[in-house]
């Protein structure tokens, strides 16, 4: 036993001894185990960088170059269905066949961000103020409201020489403004805006008890429909002719679920049907949903011209990202084209500073983003949208010549 010996794997069991030691099968058995154990631990390990190159490639990732200006924009489908190519009635300040009027707000503060914003961008043919019917207020003179927002119609008049007023009148069923309205307590209000009406010369869209059928305007459609007409009336009888009347739905689930056409005033007090565009785009653009589809159905129908009247992307302009513009620029755009929309207001708005009830609408603002806001000049500065000029007014076919109506 002096003499070292080595074990090989080959050694064998003979006679129940292990051969050249003598040792007993149950010993032999435990010395077989320690020794394999060894000489599985003990194996050659391959070294890892002993590896075929030719075998084993890490590829670099592809860097993704964002789309161009002019290849996001090109995103946009142009077509326009024939479905929506219809001769308009009982009409005016109608923009040509493949022109849309651009108009933007919608308060005095956001305007004028806008326009320092993009000096050099071609000026938008309209701009967007409210009022309300109880008041004469933020017409002729500038009105701060519980936002701390201003409104001042004259104001736009005065900077925006070439441009055509867009102005939403306030008019809801809650406090009895809507029946007020139709009886009478406010005509001194309604004379005061057919005066200042009068005194501008250019197109002005008045959209009356904006949003109508909205459940948060709760307006009973036969009390919408008498106040509507009431105002009308009253403005015509006050000689105003330089006023287009829209008639604007909220385009989603109507209050109470009536019928969009229970809110109609009639044909003959209706120049234009206007839509508001908001979550709608986020869906896809193609639709915006059954109470959306029933309103352009329903213009169709009656031969009206269609005003996106609002139109935000509620879900916010990000300063990081694109995203918007594909989720709804992209679709809003596309809808406009495809829709044969005469008109779009669009509302440049950081709604987080506005404490809507319920509403969790983000910064809207197309200052947010430089590459969004360059998308959104590029498309808008194109042909088919028509921008102040001198030539504006007398293309919407204003002054109104009264023997043609």
């Amino acid at each position: 036993m002096g003499d070292s010996v080595t074990l090989g794997m080959a050694d064998v069991l003979v006679n129940d001894k292990w051969c050249g030691l003598g040792l007993d099968s149950r010993v032999g058995d435990v010395m077989l185990a320690s020794l394999l154990l060894i000489a599985a631990c003990t194996e050659p390990i391959e070294d890892p960088t002993d590896v075929d190159s030719e075998s084993f490639v890490v590829e670099e990732p592809v860097p993704q170059v964002p789309p161009t200006i002019e290849e996001m924009v090109a995103e946009i489908d142009r077509s326009v269905s024939p479905t929506f190519i219809y001769p308009y009635e009982q009409t005016r300040f109608v923009p040509p066949d493949g022109k849309t009027l651009l108009i933007m707000g919608q308060t005095v503060e956001r305007i004028d961000e806008y326009v320092a914003a993009f000096p050099y961008a071609p000026s938008p043919g309209g701009w967007s103020a409210y009022w309300g019917i109880p008041e004469f207020a933020g017409i002729t003179e500038p009105h701060v409201n519980e936002f701390g927002t201003t409104m001042h119609h004259q104001g736009l008049v005065d900077d925006f020489p070439n441009a055509v007023v867009h102005s939403a009148m306030w008019m809801v069923g809650t406090w009895g403004v809507a029946d007020n309205t139709a009886d009478g307590v406010y005509d001194e209000v309604i004379d005061q805006y057919s005066a200042w009406a009068n005194s501008v010369d250019r197109p002005i869209f008045l959209r009356i008890g904006y949003e109508f059928d909205g459940p948060h305007n709760e307006l009973p459609p036969d009390v919408y429909v008498d106040a509507y007409r009431h105002v009308v009336d009253r403005m015509r009888a006050a000689g105003v002719d330089n006023v287009a009347f829209v008639w604007h739905s909220y385009a989603s689930p109507p209050f109470q679920g009536h019928p969009v056409s229970a809110w109609y005033p009639g044909d003959d007090y209706v120049d234009w049907v206007g839509i508001s565009v908001f979550g709608h785009m986020y869906a896809g653009g193609d639709s915006l949903g059954a109470p959306g589809d029933a309103v352009l159905a329903f213009a169709k129908e009656h031969h009206k011209p269609v005003m996106i009247a609002e139109s935000s992307p509620v879900n916010g302009i990000s300063p990081y990202d694109r995203a918007s513009w594909r989720s709804w620029f992209v679709p809003f755009f596309s809808f406009v084209h495809r829709h044969n929309i005469k008109a779009v207001a669009f509302i440049s708005e950081d709604w987080t500073a506005m404490d809507f009830p319920g509403v969790t609408w983000e910064d809207a603002r197309l200052t947010n983003n430089p590459t969004i806001a360059e998308a959104w000049l590029l498309e808008t500065s194109g042909t088919k949208y028509l921008h102040a000029s001198e030539e504006l007014f007398s293309t919407l076919g204003y002054p109104v010549d009264v023997s043609d109506e």
